[in-house]
């Protein structure tokens, strides 16, 4: 970890962090400092201005603006100030805890680089609908069982499951006559956001909307989607993965795409050594492998291959 430091004053609760200092793009707020616990970031923490900057006396530049790309939170914060990522353009993860209590207007504005989400989960109310509702691009939510902060940047984190939730926009259309201006909604993933109960997911209504709405969805999305709930397949009734599984094995080559876009090279390991049921599959994954002219991973799919398909051992006649 490079070396970071933090501006801050002393709340009611806790500390409250005003401003961060590194050279690195990843900030990790610790869970307390001065032997108190960290509450609370304020308002514009990570915006590339704000109107009363503390003073920095650490030397190191300020992570803000588009410095910032990954966020992780303590357990123990609760608040989020307004505004506090203002056009953090390059923000691409956020980690937090399911518990997050309160968060100010315009948390999320100019975030639209935003699309990983690591939330771990927590009993009780959860912020997750509240955060995707301000996140109109595509969002994958990696789910983790929430627990003690020194077991959450190691390999003892589980992941619970894995939800994929797909764009939607906002249309402003005016009435002229009327002089009234109303807001239309496009795209699926406005109902993938609201298929949420009392803050929780509700993951029967979720995965029936790839049944009902496969058709509207782009397919690298539709193929994330299938993928991230037959590998971590919380709570998945076995209709809806009888649903994911046909749609995957039919749609194979659109998976191995997404994996080579993404560099994804677990989860082309997993559709090799877990998801496929015949030969003919796996040299579809080989094929598509060599035409990216990737022989390590060429040479992984040979070693899954020869495992799960073994030839036929020659009889010779003597």
């Amino acid at each position: 970890m490079e070396e970071q430091s933090f501006a801050y004053r002393m709340g009611s609760n806790g500390i409250c962090i005003l401003r961060c200092y590194g050279s690195s793009a990843r900030v990790v707020i610790p869970e307390t400092l001065e032997g108190n616990p960290v509450t609370e970031v304020s308002a514009y923490a990570f915006a590339e201005a704000m109107e009363d900057e503390p003073e920095n006396t650490s030397g190191l530049p300020c992570i803000c603006g588009k410095k910032l790309e990954e966020l992780y939170l303590p357990a123990a914060i609760q608040r989020l100030g307004r505004y506090v990522f203002y056009n953090c353009l390059n923000l691409k993860k956020l980690s937090f805890y399911s518990d997050l209590a309160y968060m100010g207007a315009g948390v999320f504005t100019g975030c639209e680089n935003l699309s990983c989400l690591e939330m771990h989960v927590l009993s009780g109310r959860s912020c997750l609908r509240e955060i995707l509702q301000d996140l109109k691009q595509k969002v994958t939510v990696d789910c983790y069982q929430g627990q003690k902060p020194s077991e959450r940047y190691s390999n003892k984190s589980t992941l619970i499951f894995r939800l994929v939730f797909p764009e939607f926009f906002e249309e402003a259309v005016e009435n002229t006559p009327a002089r009234i201006i109303s807001t239309q909604t496009h795209g699926m993933g406005i109902q993938y956001r609201n298929a949420f109960r009392n803050t929780q997911v509700v993951f029967e209504e979720y995965d029936r909307i790839f049944k009902t709405g496969k058709y509207n969805i782009d397919l690298t999305i539709l193929a994330e989607t299938a993928m991230a709930r037959l590998r971590y397949p919380y709570e998945l009734e076995e209709g809806a993965g009888q649903e994911y599984a046909s749609w995957l094995a039919e749609h194979l080559s659109s998976g191995a795409e997404l994996c080579f876009m993404q560099e994804d090279v677990d989860n082309l390991r997993w559709l090799a050594a877990e998801f496929v049921t015949e030969e003919k599959q796996m040299e579809l994954l080989l094929e598509a492998a060599k035409t990216q002219n990737k022989p390590g991973i060429v040479s992984m799919l040979m070693d899954v291959k020869h495992r799960r398909f073994p030839g036929k051992k020659r009889k010779f006649s003597l």
